[in-house]
C-alpha cells in the first residue's frame, strides 16, 4: 500500500499547529503555577544567613543544590562546609549544566554546589560567605512540577506539537521528492486523466478516430442525388411521333 505524503503531511501540520496554539494558551497558567515551585524562599530545605549554620535531614538519593543570589557578571563562590553525622565533610560536587539559574519575580539564584547523599542522614551545612545561602531539594521540586497537570499539559501540547511539525516537514521533502521522481518518469503524450496508456489503447483509440472520421455524412450527398435524378429525367428517351406516323403510312399503303 503506498503512503500517501500529502495527506501525512498535511494532517501532520494541522496537528502541530493546533498543539502550537495550546501550548501558547497554557503557558501563562503554567508558568504562574510553576514559580512558586521554583521559588528558593518557599521552597527550601533551609536558609542560612551569612556566617549561619543549621542541621537537617536529607534522603538518600536525592538531589540538593545549594543557592546564591547573582552577584552580576561574576558568578558567586560556594564558601559552604556539609558536615555529616559522623563529622566527616560531605564536599560535594560542582553544578552542571543540568543545574541551571533560577529567575524567580526578578531575581537571580546561581546554583553553587550539589549535594547527592547515598544515604539518608543528618547533615549540618556552615554558610562560610558574605550572603545568603540556599539549599534546595531538586528532587522534590521535579517531582512537585511534574505531577501539576497544568504544567503537564504545556510540556505535552510543546513536545508533541514540536514532533507533528518535524514529521509534516519529513513527509513533505519525501511529497516533494516523488513528485520530481514522476515527472522525470513521465512520457508526454501518452498519459490520459494520469493513466499510462498501452499500446493496444493506443491502437483502439486511433482506430475509433479513423472509423468516426469515415462515418461523418457528405454534406454534397444530396446535392449529388437530386444532380442525378436530373440526368435521369432528361436522358430518358421520349416516343417519337415519326416512328408511329410512318408506320400507320405504310399500314394504309398495303391495304391499297
Amino acid at each position: 500500500m503506498a503512503v500517501n505524503y500529502r495527506r501525512v503531511a498535511k494532517w501532520a501540520s494541522a496537528v502541530s499547529i493546533v498543539l502550537l496554539i495550546a501550548f501558547m494558551a497554557i503557558l501563562p497558567n503554567a508558568v504562574e503555577n510553576m514559580e512558586p515551585m521554583l521559588d528558593p524562599e518557599l521552597e527550601n530545605v533551609t536558609r542560612l544567613d551569612a556566617g549561619g549554620s543549621g542541621s537537617f535531614d536529607l534522603k538518600g538519593s536525592h538531589v540538593y543544590v545549594a543557592l546564591r543570589l547573582s552577584e552580576g557578571e561574576d558568578d558567586p563562590i560556594a564558601n559552604l562546609r556539609m558536615i555529616e553525622d559522623d563529622g566527616q565533610e560531605f564536599s560535594g560536587d560542582g553544578p552542571t549544566r543540568l543545574h541551571v539559574e533560577r529567575l524567580v519575580n526578578g531575581t537571580t539564584y546561581v546554583p553553587v554546589r550539589v549535594f547527592m547523599p547515598p544515604s539518608g542522614g543528618t547533615y549540618t551545612l556552615y554558610n562560610d560567605g558574605d550572603s545568603v545561602l540556599w539549599l534546595v531539594d531538586d528532587t522534590a521540586s521535579e517531582l512537585k512540577v511534574f505531577s501539576d497537570p497544568i504544567i503537564l499539559a504545556m510540556f505535552g501540547t510543546c513536545c508533541f506539537g514540536v514532533m507533528s511539525g518535524v514529521v509534516a516537514l519529513i513527509f513533505a521533502i519525501l511529497m516533494l521528492q516523488n513528485k520530481s521522481k514522476d515527472d522525470g518518469r513521465k512520457p508526454n503524450g501518452l498519459i490520459i486523466d494520469g493513466k499510462v496508456m498501452t499500446t493496444d489503447e493506443l491502437y483502439r483509440s486511433q482506430n475509433q478516430t479513423n472509423l468516426s472520421d469515415s462515418e461523418v455524412q457528405n454534406p454534397f450527398i444530396g446535392m449529388e442525388n437530386k444532380d442525378a435524378e436530373n440526368v435521369s429525367k432528361t436522358s430518358k428517351p421520349e416516343p417519337e411521333e415519326s416512328s408511329e406516323s410512318s408506320h400507320d403510312a405504310w399500314k394504309g399503303w398495303d391495304e391499297g
